[in-house]
């Protein structure tokens, strides 16, 4: 593999790293907060991307920024992947190492299954997350929202074929997303869906009524959506 490593490894100055002013991506406090704790715990497990030649960060903004608030000085080691690219180059990675459409989509029942071993909160989600990702099935400790407490099992032990139907259909609307942008052939797009998560089923009932939705619709388009706030 040694002819598509278009790098080398090694440390730089902190105080010889400076930031894209450019950079796209941004980190909530709460965020923030989490990736502060892993490296805390876990340290940097790989190197941070600079280019030499501009001397600007590529990738690991957010973990360099973490990484200052950790240490309180201006000054220390930082790993890098050192690359030497000119700045068209350098936007253009800047973007794309960060680019969820070129990193895929969780499969969620071998997320689910993982759970069972690492708490959803250990690898980083909020319950938000875990809400928009499984749309509900899931609660944030790992077992089925429909199901009473006593009676939760975990995914994939037996006598939960239903609970792994509902996983499949989800994974399967992954899929659909995933061909959907191969189809389009369209490197630009990052996201073209979103989920909502109502606070109770009163509130989405309200909402459907107010945007003229059929209740049984699962899907819906932004012109549906729109009409929400045109009416």
């Amino acid at each position: 593999m040694k002819e598509l490593q278009h790098f080398k490894f090694g440390t730089v100055k902190r105080d010889k790293i400076k930031f894209a002013d450019y950079n796209p991506r941004v980190i909530d406090e709460s965020n923030q907060k989490k990736l502060i704790k892993a490296i805390r715990e876990h340290g940097l497990i790989e190197p941070l991307v600079w280019n030499k030649r501009t001397g600007v960060l590529v990738g690991g903004h957010q973990r360099l920024t973490a990484a200052d608030k950790i240490y309180r000085k201006k000054d220390y080691d930082v790993p890098v992947a050192i690359i030497d690219v000119d700045e068209k180059t350098e936007k253009k990675l800047n973007v794309q190492l960060n680019n969820p459409s070129m990193q895929g989509d969780w499969d969620l029942g071998e997320l689910a299954d993982l759970s069972k071993d690492v708490s959803f909160e250990d690898m980083g989600f909020s319950k938000t997350d875990i809400d928009f990702m499984f749309d509900g099935e899931l609660d944030f400790d790992g077992n089925f929202a429909d199901e009473p407490e006593s009676k939760r099992q975990t995914p994939y032990d037996d006598g939960v074929e239903d609970e792994k139907d509902k996983l499949a259909g989800l994974a399967e609307f992954n899929k659909a997303k995933s061909e959907f942008r191969k189809k389009e052939n369209d490197d630009t797009i990052i996201n073209f869906y979103t989920k909502v998560v109502f606070p109770s089923n009163e509130a989405k009932v309200e909402f459907y009524k107010k945007a003229n939705i059929p209740q049984n619709e699962e899907y819906i388009t932004f012109d549906q959506l729109k009409r929400y706030f045109e009416n």
